[in-house]
């Protein structure tokens, strides 16, 4: 259910979606990339208003598993970047989440 727009609540979840990846969340996100097949290999909690991991995944990646890892990605709200490492010859993937809104 979401929240009444201008409420309360959706000023709330709005606020919270500004504030970096709590270690809760990051420790959901390490859980999901090892059930697809990943591993969160980086976390840098700056002290800034955003927290950045790395999840890296082999090439190539198994299709439903990295989808399913994606989905956990956009039903947290969670903001991420895919990288191709190794082009033309892919090695891994490389994928950056944070809550940073723009880029």
């Amino acid at each position: 259910m979401e929240s009444e727009r201008g409420s309360v609540a959706a000023i709330t979840e709005i606020v919270k979606l500004g504030q970096r990846i709590s270690i809760k969340d990051m420790a959901a996100v390490a859980e999901a990339a090892e059930k697809s097949g990943g591993a969160l290999v980086s976390v840098d909690p700056d002290g800034d208003w955003c927290g950045t991991g790395r999840v890296r995944f082999p090439w190539p990646p198994k299709k439903a598993e990295f989808a399913t890892f994606l989905d956990h990605l956009v039903a947290s709200r969670i903001n991420f970047e895919v990288l191709i490492n190794g082009i033309p010859v892919p090695r891994d993937i490389m994928v950056e989440v944070s809550r940073k809104y723009g880029r």
